[in-house]
């Protein structure tokens, strides 16, 4: 099995890349939706988050309100991380439970925080996408309904793109060459990591 590391700051447009993989027969391990899943109402993380920022974050209905929540920890690095080492065991422990009962040929770790110092699961191959930051802040905005400093305050939390592309294996180029062209970069990529592998 082939484990490629996908990452790219926000706005990048990762989810296309993960998703354009998906469609030529990869396996999807998305750690954002992990982190949605174990702080559920009820799941693993849910109650320490709960407990250390308070019943502010909260939703009428009891569950977190992750606008509420991003509010409090974007610009506040000791929040950020508090937040970070409560979910990250769980989140890396359902990633690598996925990865053991997958029994396929190439699977995609898409994980923003990829090349932080405590995300230890193995990949064989990295692949950062990246975009110019005003076309970043946009995207952002208009998916998101956030305003450009509160967009700006998320991207100022993540690792820079001179980082990520100096310490990816491959990089993909998002800024503004459609679909289309995303999705050849992604297929002729995909072909060379195949046959190199």
């Amino acid at each position: 099995m082939i484990i490629i590391g996908l990452t790219g700051s926000i706005g990048a447009g990762k989810s296309a890349v993960s998703g354009i993989f998906k469609s030529l027969g990869a396996y999807i391990i998305d750690a954002d939706k992990i982190a949605h899943e174990v702080t559920e109402k009820g799941e693993k993380a849910y109650s320490e988050i709960v407990e250390y920022f308070g019943t502010g974050i909260l939703s009428s209905d009891g569950s977190i309100d992750r606008k509420r929540l991003g509010s409090v920890v974007f610009g506040d690095k000791a929040k950020l991380k508090m937040l970070n080492s409560i979910t990250h065991k769980y989140i890396f422990e359902e990633i690598e439970k996925r990865i053991g009962e997958y029994t396929g040929d190439v699977a995609v770790l898409d994980v923003p925080l990829l090349f932080n110092d405590d995300f230890s699961i193995g990949y064989d191959v990295s692949v950062a996408v990246l975009a110019d930051d005003d076309v970043r802040i946009k995207r952002v905005e208009a998916r998101d309904g956030l305003s450009r400093e509160q967009v700006i305050a998320r991207m100022n939390s993540q690792k820079s793109q001179a980082e990520l592309a100096e310490r990816a294996d491959y990089v993909i180029e998002n800024s503004l060459d459609g679909l289309g062209s995303l999705r050849e970069k992604v297929k002729k990529l995909y072909k060379r990591i195949i046959e190199q592998a």
